[in-house]
């Protein structure tokens, strides 16, 4: 693997959603921090120095989060079998405090949410949630991919992610 000491900044990095205080971590990184992807290269991507390279405490605060909505979610859809239909489900995540919660985390959050996306065999509900998060905190915008669409599932999203971010790296 290549040790590129070049700085990767991802387009966007401020989020305007309202400060919520988090339990774990209140040390947030700045909003226009640098992020470095020294873990992804034209190789692929170093699972040592990703792991290495990844804050536990904010890990388990996301995994938690997501979880917990995932959780609801599932209640949710036993009570109303046309619940993802109606699509409920889309601003029940988006609108939720524990995704608002691993928003105002910021640049902290993105190595974690990318490591749930790359390791996870299934790309469900869980790992949209993370790719749906994931975007919105690097301001990567894929809208014109696909003819238009996006990306349709956190593998499509992992591939993309990871092509933006070794264009940044030219």
């Amino acid at each position: 693997f290549s040790n590129n000491n070049n700085k990767i900044k991802t387009e966007k990095q401020v989020s305007t959603k309202k400060e919520e205080k988090l339990e774990p971590n209140e040390d947030k990184t700045e909003p226009n921090e640098d992020i470095v992807w020294d873990e992804v290269t034209e190789n692929g991507v170093d699972e040592e120095l990703l792991l290495k390279n990844i804050d536990e405490k904010t890990l388990t605060f996301i995994a938690q989060q997501f979880q917990d909505i995932c959780t609801k979610i599932g209640e949710k859809e036993k009570k109303d079998k046309f619940y993802w239909l109606k699509g409920e489900w889309y601003h029940d995540v988006m609108d939720s405090k524990q995704y608002h919660n691993v928003i105002l985390l910021g640049n902290k959050a993105m190595k974690p949410l990318f490591l749930i996306i790359y390791k996870s065999p299934i790309a469900g509900l869980y790992e949209w949630i993370c790719s749906k998060a994931l975007t919105e905190i690097s301001g990567f915008d894929f809208s014109n991919e696909n003819n238009g669409a996006g990306w349709r599932n956190s593998k499509e999203f992992l591939e993309m992610f990871i092509d933006r971010v070794l264009e940044q790296k030219k």
